[in-house]
């Protein structure tokens, strides 16, 4: 059965990792994401993630909250098969989503967005 969930394991909170996962990950840009991931050695859970909305865009909470809740969702529903991908390899990331983007968006077109930016984290 496929869980559609996104617990506490699954956040990326380490200082240490985050700091490694920025000077030394790799990356790409799909709009309006920059994706970082950073291979990682063990963990305990396949992958570990970080959603950042810079205050320079947008000064307002209200709008850095409402477009990481629907990051966070649209990660939440489309991850399950990245997921199983990179157990099947025994493969752990930490992976960090840059929201580089000037408005709010859709929620319709984060998810296709979330889906190609998925598709080509599991061919790495």
């Amino acid at each position: 059965m496929v869980r559609y969930t996104f617990g506490k394991k699954e956040k990326l909170c380490s200082k240490l990792v985050i700091e490694k996962l920025f000077k030394t990950g790799k990356g790409f840009k799909e709009y309006p994401f920059r994706v970082v991931y950073l291979p990682l050695e063990l963990s305990d859970s396949t992958a570990k993630l970080l959603i950042s909305v810079p205050k320079k865009k947008f000064k307002r909470a209200v709008a850095r909250n409402k477009i990481k809740r629907m990051v966070r969702e649209a990660y939440r529903l489309n991850k399950p098969e990245l997921i199983e991908n990179w157990t099947a390899h025994g493969k752990y990331f930490a992976l960090a989503f840059v929201y580089i983007g000037n408005d709010i968006p859709e929620y319709a077109d984060l998810t296709k967005n979330m889906q190609r930016i998925l598709e080509t984290l599991k061919s790495v």
